[in-house]
């Protein structure tokens, strides 16, 4: 059985991840996705399809939390598994929702789940726990954390952990060292073990004060150190640096007799491409992206950026760093849509 589970990015969306992780980590093939609401809905759809294809013979469960959809993208989703089943999937579908806007979509289609009283963990956690098992030893440490993001994600005041859901979802909001288009797994996986992490404390006297301390140390130590090793900056470099050696083929471009790297929605990366291109000599240069088009540019004196901003993205600047901007660019939430754009506008195809 193939599990895919969508879900929102905030620490509801996560919190939801966090659960369906510890039901089915050992006894099924998990796929997870996040998205915001919009375009990036439909684009991850699309990754759960292709990812069905790929696996057409074997059972798949799509599980879509903390999402309320619009009618037009029920009835897409619902066109594309009758398609689907038709070509022979085993494809069943199941929504689990807590916004009201959602009610709409409930009239009309009956794997629309929607509850407003309960947040989307809590209701991923109760839906799971009354069909499957779960170890007592893990519902000691998840049961209180369920509670905890259902009280701040209904702004419950009064309800258990709602300060430390406070701290929680400043958490969660501000866990950028990783970008998630382009480290779409490990940020996750980021996400995930700073909120197991955080379970450590939500039990103890001032445990929000306790997490709001140790937030530091936590994201230290996933990124392979410790409060004294080194700066933040400095280990979230080393570790991005690590995952993109991982990337050297899938992220090559040809910039005619010049090798590039081309990341998207990093963001500030004088640190990070300088790190790589020093680790990785038979790269020339370092382009990232953004949603919106606007493009950087980075070089370690092997060849002049400012010449191939001028000419590729209508920008300029200095030999080692410079920028630009693609007009008509297209966003996209699938970095390989992104690498085609760009190996086309460079005009020579890798490989």
């Amino acid at each position: 059985m193939q599990i895919h589970h969508l879900s929102h990015i905030d620490l509801d969306g996560y919190g939801c991840q966090l659960v369906s992780y510890e039901f089915f980590n050992k006894s099924a093939c998990m796929h997870f996705y996040n998205a915001n609401y919009g375009k990036e809905v439909l684009a991850r759809l699309e990754q759960i399809f292709r990812n069905i294809k790929a696996n057409i013979a074997e059972e798949a469960w799509i599980i879509i939390s903390d999402l309320n959809l619009t009618l037009s993208e029920c009835e897409s989703l619902k066109e594309s598994i009758l398609e689907l089943n038709l070509t022979g999937a085993k494809v069943k579908l199941e929504l689990l929702d807590h916004h009201k806007s959602g009610q709409e979509c409930v009239n009309k289609y009956e794997w629309y789940a929607l509850d407003t009283n309960r947040c989307a963990t809590k209701i991923v956690y109760e839906t799971l726990l009354a069909r499957f098992s779960l170890a007592d030893s893990t519902k000691l440490w998840l049961e209180p954390m369920v509670e905890m993001i259902n009280s701040i994600d209904l702004w419950k005041e009064e309800g258990y952990g709602f300060e430390f859901g406070k701290v929680a979802m400043r958490l969660i909001i501000e866990c950028k060292e990783l970008n998630r288009f382009m480290f779409e797994d490990e940020d996750r996986s980021y996400k995930l073990t700073l909120l197991r992490e955080s379970s450590k404390f939500l039990t103890q006297e001032k445990g929000h004060i306790l997490l709001d301390n140790a937030i530091l140390a936590l994201k230290k130590g996933f990124l392979g150190g410790n409060l004294m090793s080194d700066t933040l900056d400095n280990l979230v470099s080393n570790f991005q640096v690590k995952l993109l050696k991982k990337y050297l083929d899938k992220c090559r471009i040809i910039c005619g007799e010049y090798q590039g790297f081309l990341s998207y929605s990093i963001g500030s990366i004088s640190v990070l491409a300088n790190l790589f291109l020093k680790q990785n000599p038979q790269f020339h240069f370092f382009l990232d992206v953004n949603a919106r088009g606007n493009v950087s540019l980075r070089a370690n004196n092997t060849c002049d950026v400012s010449v191939l901003a001028k000419k590729y993205f209508n920008g300029g600047g200095h030999a080692n760093a410079s920028g630009g901007k693609i007009e008509g660019f297209k966003e996209s939430f699938v970095y390989e849509d992104i690498y085609e754009n760009i190996q086309n506008l460079l005009g020579e195809q890798y490989g």
